[in-house]
């Protein structure tokens, strides 16, 4: 392999090493159908609020994006942005762009919220309310109140089941590789050479259990932690080896799937 090659193989090894005592996940990936029903809980929430907020709140201003506008005009807005992110989400799209919305708009209420007494009329229900928007911002990679310029965003099960996939058969083919570049290398025994073999299988194995259990709609975390896990042991065990092109470009589409794996599980990302 190409000193460039090797340096980038040591260097992704390195970050993955990281993965190894890296703390479980504090909580399970929402699927479509969570997404969904939480989506349901903050139009219902978002009702309640408002029928218990007083009636000279309602009238109050508040300043948004947009300027200045009363609160009773903000919540209808919400509304509005909370039903076409309801119509818009399915499972080809995930509507991060109407989320971001959403929870710019739920930042603006909330920062003026904050201003209030604790126990005003509809303080509970606003609670509530942003408690829900809380786990949608979570769902989508971010945080409630959303910062500054940050888009929220997430993959759908069918996005994540094809990066399990893609993980998948690009292990296969890194398998393969790999084991024909090492009967090559004279320096490494026959043990050695099948237990990287099976290492490298052990990825395939694991992404296609991940792939099954989100195409199914089921608590995945820990078998995309195992997937990373995994991976990383295959990644440093190969590092410094002088492994074809063939089986650098393998790993690279097995890369491009771990970090989508990364991304949706909300677990370390690796660096470039």
């Amino acid at each position: 392999m190409a000193r460039p090659a090797r340096t980038a193989i040591t260097a992704y090894a390195a970050c993955m090493t990281i993965l190894l005592v890296a703390p479980a996940v504090s909580a399970e990936r929402l699927n479509d159908k969570d997404v969904k029903a939480l989506l349901d809980r903050i139009d219902n929430d978002r009702d309640r609020f408002e029928d218990q907020l007083d009636g000279k709140l309602k009238r109050s201003i508040i300043r948004g994006p947009g300027g200045e506008v009363n609160v009773e005009r903000y919540l209808d807005d919400l509304q509005e942005n909370v039903d076409k992110l309801k119509g818009r989400f399915t499972p080809q799209y995930a509507a991060s762009a109407e989320v971001t919305t959403v929870l710019r708009q739920g930042t603006d209420v909330q920062r003026y919220m904050s201003t209030l007494p604790p126990n005003f009329d509809g303080a509970s229900e606003w609670n509530r309310l942003a408690a829900s928007l809380g786990e949608l911002a979570a769902a989508y990679g971010t945080v409630l109140p959303l910062p500054e310029a940050q888009q929220a965003r997430r993959l759908n099960d069918s996005e994540v089941r094809k990066a399990a996939d893609d993980v998948a058969k690009g292990a296969d083919r890194f398998r393969k590789e790999l084991d024909s570049s090492l009967k090559k290398d004279k320096a490494i025994d026959k043990a050695t050479r099948e237990a990287s073999v099976k290492d490298a299988d052990g990825v395939k194995q694991d992404a296609q259990k991940l792939a099954s259990l989100v195409g199914d709609g089921r608590p995945a975390s820990g078998e995309a932690q195992s997937l990373l896990q995994h991976a990383a042991k295959v990644q440093a065990a190969s590092s410094g080896r002088a492994l074809s092109s063939a089986a650098q470009s393998a790993w690279e589409s097995v890369e491009s799937g771990l970090d989508k794996v990364a991304q949706a599980f909300g677990m370390p990302k690796r660096l470039p």
